[in-house]
C-alpha cells in the first residue's frame, strides 16, 4: 500500500487532509500529524508512532511537510527510520495542495515517478494570480 502523510506545525496537516478529502474523497492511506504549539519533540515522536502503527517495511510512503528541515519533517523521518526503514519513503518540503491531489492520481504510479510528478506540479501552480485586462468577465 503507498500512504500519503501530511506533517507540520500546527494545524496546516490536519487542514491539508481535510481539503484534500473535499477533492478526492475520504481516503484510508491519507494520514497527518501536527507538531503542536507547546508540544514536546517526544511527545511529537509518540504521536508519529502512532500514525506508522499500521504501515510495514514494504508499504511505500510519501511525507509532505510544511518545512524541510522543521522539527516535524526531522522527527517524522527519525521515527519511519527506526520501524521501517527509508527505502521505499520519499519526503518532500512545502507541501501544497496540487502536488498532494497529484499523489492521489498517481497512486499507481512508480514511487519516484509520482513524486516526479508531484514536484513539476508544485512548480506549475506556484505563480501570480492575475486577470485579463481586456477581459470583460468579473471576477
Amino acid at each position: 500500500m503507498r500512504y500519503l502523510l501530511f506533517v507540520s506545525h500546527g494545524t496546516l496537516a490536519s487542514g491539508m487532509t481535510q481539503a484534500l478529502g473535499m477533492l478526492v474523497g475520504e481516503r484510508e492511506d491519507v494520514r497527518q500529524v501536527a507538531f503542536q504549539d507547546g508540544m514536546a519533540l517526544p511527545a511529537f515522536k509518540e504521536e508519529v508512532e502512532k500514525v506508522l502503527a499500521p504501515m510495514t517495511a514494504e508499504d511505500e510512503i510519501i511525507v509532505l511537510a510544511d518545512l524541510v528541515s522543521g522539527s516535524p519533517l526531522t522527527t517524522t523521518m527519525a521515527a519511519i527510520s527506526e520501524k521501517l526503514g527509508l527505502a521505499n519513503v520519499r519526503a518532500i518540503g512545502g507541501m501544497n495542495l496540487p502536488m498532494a491531489v497529484t499523489a492521489v492520481e498517481e497512486e499507481d504510479s512508480p514511487l519516484d515517478d509520482t513524486v516526479s510528478a508531484m514536484m513539476t506540479c508544485a512548480a506549475e501552480q506556484v505563480k501570480q494570480f492575475s486577470t485579463d485586462a481586456d477581459s470583460e468577465d468579473e471576477i
